[in-house]
């Protein structure tokens, strides 16, 4: 997989005024578990918008990297036709009916038939038909990968919109559940994430040059579920008191390599401690009791919803895949991963994406 997707270290050219000062501050700190991140980047020349999408197709991603391998190989690909049904007949799936973006049906017969809808979509279609049902778990046992962070501000020039927005790492505390990667989103997304408004946010937004940002995510331990109400998707989540202190636990990581690299302000999404200027305010917030309400936090990485295992008492698919009450029919993406990786779970659903696809190709010429 990783060969497929070129994967490498970030270049320490490309990683800008914000890898710069975070390495500073974990340096300062003693940390020995720092460095460029691994990418799917290897032609990255750092524009710095990938959460807009590559401009230049450096970014490995699928429409430059599986997609096309799969066209070569003879897939045929239906851009926009949405899957309003999976066909099962005498027990076993056969097909999809499918609706193209000009509204014209579309039934496509298979041998097998796989969903990769992702951890939210996945259930949500099978759910409709009451396929992978049986043991209760359908749309259960969601982990999400909740993430915060801090910015700091300094008196330097950081300019963190010039090159990669997440090339740096620290793995200091991975056996706690907690991966820190060097995140800095564009101004107009930041604006939008920071607890101020008015005179105090126009004065951040015009001294953005001197402002960096380090983020993290939680190896949560915490579940939530996908379902329908009146027809529409519901997503329920519930942050266990064991993340929140993961996560107060990381955003005190993140200050104390701010103040270490040489900040003057740190700011949190903690409300009540938004602002910090000193260590004593950090030591303020040590001896807080936070609960989950107090945090502003976004999520990412939706696993579990379609859980893989051997018993089909407790899981919805098992070891190759295939969902335990209707077989042909097969899941295949992050839904089907068992629970909270605490890393990014890309390599992760394709090594596992791979498996599958040998496994299905054997049972195909049985």
């Amino acid at each position: 997989v990783e060969a497929v997707l070129g994967v490498e270290r970030a270049k320490a050219s490309l990683l800008g005024g914000n890898g710069r000062v975070i390495a500073r501050g974990c340096a300062a700190l003693g940390f020995t578990k720092h460095g460029p991140l691994k990418r799917n980047a290897p032609a990255c020349d750092g524009k710095g918008v990938c959460c807009f999408g590559c401009p230049t197709d450096a970014k490995r991603s699928t429409n430059v990297s599986y997609i096309p391998l799969a066209l070569r190989a003879g897939a045929e690909l239906f851009p926009g036709a949405k899957v309003t049904r999976i066909l099962v007949e005498r027990g076993r799936a056969c097909g999809v009916v499918a609706r193209t973006t000009a509204g014209h049906a579309l039934t496509v017969r298979a041998r097998a038939v796989v969903v990769s809808c992702g951890a939210i979509l996945t259930p949500l279609l099978l759910g409709a038909q009451r396929l992978g049902t049986r043991s209760g778990w359908l749309g259960q046992n969601l982990s999400i990968h909740p993430a915060a962070g801090a910015l700091g501000e300094f008196d330097e020039v950081i300019q963190c919109w010039n090159g990669i927005p997440q090339g740096y790492s620290l793995e200091e505390h991975a056996d706690e559940g907690i991966l820190y990667e060097g995140s800095m989103i564009p101004l107009e997304m930041t604006m939008t994430m920071v607890q101020m408004i008015g005179p105090e946010l126009v004065r951040l937004a015009e001294s953005f040059d001197h402002v960096s940002g380090f983020g993290f995510v939680v190896e949560d331990t915490s579940r939530g579920s996908v379902g329908q109400l009146l027809g529409q998707p519901v997503i329920k989540y519930w942050l266990g008191d064991g993340d929140v202190a993961r996560i107060k636990r990381g955003i005190d990581v993140v200050a104390q390599i701010y103040f270490a690299a040489g900040a003057k302000v740190v700011h949190t999404p903690i409300h009540g401690f938004d602002v910090l200027r000193s260590l004593d305010d950090l030591e303020r917030l040590r001896r807080a009791t936070i609960r989950a309400w107090d945090l502003d936090l976004t999520a990412y990485h939706p696993l579990g919803t379609a859980r893989m295992g051997r018993d089909p008492a407790s899981s919805v698919v098992n070891q190759n895949n295939e969902l335990h009450d209707t077989p042909g029919l097969y899941v295949v993406d992050g839904a089907s991963v068992p629970g909270s990786l605490g890393v990014n779970p890309q390599v992760t659903i394709m090594a596992l994406a791979t498996r599958a696809a040998e496994k299905i190709a054997a049972a195909l010429t049985e």
